[in-house]
């Protein structure tokens, strides 16, 4: 049945009011419409029903009761900056700051409050009415202030951490299978011997124990947890407990080139268990003093990670339940109902295994953080955010209201991705978001935080939009759903602040007008990545060969609020973009665009490499990929920080992940050739180490 034109205007008109955007303009400057029954599906994940006139009044009426003036649990402010109140805010106020200090005043009919300079979460009272008053600092804390140095440019690497090596094989018991956190300690130690400053990690957030196969560190079970199987026990509960539970599980690691997850999960998470029955009945005083207090410390968000992994694990016992919570028995899908708890009970040594093995890996992790920092390095670990959740998971089981049901995150179709991304990831609630005064979104920030000396906030420009698709649709058939990007970024800033933190944002891809702005007036840095930076076309000049490639922009042209990369872990390896691995990979699998074939590309990537050793200044075009030219072109340019992934320094061919593919590409399965101390002794590394140092203007 057709909508009436009324029933489409009301429909446009709701979506605007909830932030959905109808219409965009896609990677090609080409204007784009969302239909009517995505609005519609879209609206329905929103808590939005419009199947009828009567949803859309209806729904009409929700939003506007949701924005009555009246205080939210929480407003957000920035130091010494007037902020905006609801329109029947008047009155006199008291800010009691977390200092103790006190500031009182007037509301006029201006509707503004005057923040105070002192950043925190404050208590302020209005009349009768209370609400948290969060603070956030004009700018998250630069790189001069953290490093504590007089260098004006730092420099650092990037790992992931799976592929990681330890150095001395062999005596390390479990040492074989992956990188864990003991290999990222070793690295930290060994990078801040020849000078870095930081140590950029891959995504640690917690997976499913009950299926290691599922190892994209971009599509967590829970970004309030830690991957359990990057725990380093050894550096917890001493090397000999270690090789006394490796002998009573008996699993001997394996030395695959590409990591085999389902075996090498199955393996750790053997170990963990026979750690756990050791602790449980011979643990340290100390250690169980330490354990209790970090059960207590993280509560009942713990418990209930605790408790769906131990129901995870119970449905793939039984092999024909189906594993994802969502089908689950009615009264196991709600983490508080009395099924739930009567598991609990039923099966307190196992909910104590998951409790125990977040322990083993916090523990561990900040005890990588702490050697980086004792080696030398200003920042030290710098997290990775992922953008979302799987919808299968533990977050999402265990804080149902705080997210979108039935729509998943991707971005719309580009030049690199034609046919658009379904990332199969969940999206934090808007409304969700202000009503519970982003309690998850600041759980989430202090969560990634609290082992770091920064954080990578994948594909910020999630903050300002994001790219939602419907269950079931195409990945191009989505819409940009707007958030609160002011109040997102303040509060980003303030946890940094709170952490002493450096900020970066992931802001590649189509990037919203004035979002990089906002992002360098709130001291985030952004990400200028090689391959992107290219000089704006001048409109007005015809180019002398058609569809040619832009210049290189000059490292000194750079923008300078943000992070100098070479490449990332979804785009080509300096190798791999010389060799064009990525076109020959993508050839191969049918990954090529609509309007895109194989001889372009070769074309216009023989031209690439023309234009960027001209660029770099070499008289030819090399027939080798001159790796160190290349990293010597981007460490000298302006910006504070400069992040090299390990595959640029140790001149690896094939990228970590191939967007567009689950099976055809070995994404996230691929390790270093070797542990850090023997990379480092290369004198082709050493070349590459010396040509980044000299960019960077240091010795």
């Amino acid at each position: 049945m057709t909508a009436a034109p009324s029933d489409d205007a009301a429909l446009s008109a709701l979506a605007a009011r909830a932030g959905i955007a109808e219409h965009w303009t896609d990677a090609r400057q080409r204007p784009q419409r969302v239909s009517p029954d995505t609005l519609r599906l879209l609206l329905a994940g929103m808590g939005l029903p419009a199947h009828s006139a009567e949803d859309i009044r209806e729904s009409d009426l929700r939003l506007s009761a949701e924005r009555a003036g009246r205080l939210p649990p929480l407003l957000v402010a920035r130091c010494g900056m007037a902020t905006p109140l609801p329109p029947s805010t008047l009155g006199r106020y008291r800010i009691v700051c977390e200092s103790g200090a006190t500031f009182e005043g007037d509301i006029t009919d201006d509707c503004g409050l005057a923040a105070p300079d002192e950043p925190g979460y404050h208590a302020l009272y209005l009349g009768a009415e209370r609400t948290v008053l969060a603070v956030a600092p004009k700018q998250a804390p630069g790189l001069e202030l953290l490093t504590a140095t007089a260098r004006p440019r730092a420099w650092g690497l990037c790992a992931q951490v799976y592929s990681l090596r330890r150095d001395a094989r062999g005596s390390h018991p479990d040492d074989g299978d992956y990188g864990d956190f003991a290999a990222v300690r070793e690295l930290a130690v060994a990078a801040a011997a020849e000078g870095a400053d930081a140590l950029a990690i891959s995504p640690v957030h917690a997976m499913f124990a009950a299926q290691p196969q599922r190892c994209s560190p971009y599509a967590p079970s829970s970004r309030l947890f830690l991957n359990t199987l990057y725990a380093d026990p050894a550096a917890v509960l001493g090397m000999e407990a270690l090789r006394q539970a490796w002998a009573d599980c008996g699993a001997v690691p394996s030395a695959a080139e590409l990591i085999d997850w389902p075996q090498a999960g199955a393996r750790r998470q053997r170990l963990l268990r026979a750690l756990h029955r050791q602790f449980r009945a011979t643990g340290s005083v100390d250690c169980r003093q330490r354990y209790h207090a970090f059960c207590a410390r993280r509560g009942k968000a713990l418990r209930d990670h605790a408790v769906f992994e131990a129901l995870h694990a119970a449905q793939a016992v039984r092999k024909a339940a189906p594993l994802s919570w969502m089908h689950w028995a009615a009264g196991l899908r709600d983490p508080d109902s009395p099924e739930v708890e009567r598991f609990a009970r039923q099966h307190p040594e196992e909910v104590d295994f998951h409790r125990f093995a977040q322990w083993l890996a916090a523990e561990s992790l900040a005890g990588a953080q702490d050697a980086a920092r004792r080696a030398g390095m200003g920042i030290g670990l710098i997290a990775d955010l992922a953008v979302g959740d799987s919808p299968d998971g533990s977050h999402v089981w265990s804080r149902q209201t705080d997210l979108l049901p039935g729509l998943s995150i991707g971005a719309p179709p580009d030049i690199h991705n034609p046919l658009g991304q379904n990332w199969n990831l969940t999206a934090f609630s808007p409304r969700a978001m202000q009503s519970q005064g982003y309690a998850a979104f600041i759980d989430m920030l202090r969560a990634s935080l609290a082992h770091a000396g920064g954080l990578r906030i994948d594909h910020i420009l999630g903050m300002a939009r994001l790219w939602l698709v419907p269950d079931g649709l195409a990945a191009g058939a989505g819409a940009y759903l707007r958030y609160p990007l002011p109040e997102l970024l303040a509060l980003t800033a303030l946890e940094a602040w709170r952490h002493r933190a450096l900020a970066i944002g992931e802001n590649l891809g189509t990037v919203p007008e004035g979002f990089n702005r906002e992002l360098a007036d709130h001291g985030i840095l952004g990400m200028n990545v090689l391959w992107f930076m290219r000089r704006e076309p001048e409109a007005a000049v015809e180019p002398t060969v058609p569809d040619a490639p832009e210049p290189f922009l000059a490292p000194e042209a750079w923008p300078a609020e943000a992070v100098a990369m070479t490449s990332t872990h979804d785009l080509p390896t300096l190798h791999g973009w010389w060799a064009e691995r990525d076109i020959d990979v993508r050839a191969k699998l049918n990954l090529l665009g609509a309007e895109d074939n194989e001889g372009s590309l070769r074309r216009r990537r023989c031209m690439d490499r023309g234009l960027l050793a001209q660029a770099m200044g070499c008289p030819a075009v090399p027939e080798r990929p001159p790796l160190a030219d290349m990293l010597r072109f981007v460490s000298s340019s302006a910006c504070p920080l400069l992040l090299v992934p390990m595959e640029d320094l140790t001149g690896e061919l094939e990228q970590p992940n191939l967007p567009g593919t689950v099976d055809q590409h070995p994404n996230w399965r691929q390790r270093l050739p070797a542990g850090s101390q023997a990379c480092f002794a290369d004198p082709a590394v050493q070349a590459r180490l010396q040509a980044m140092r000299a960019g960077r203007g240091q010795p």
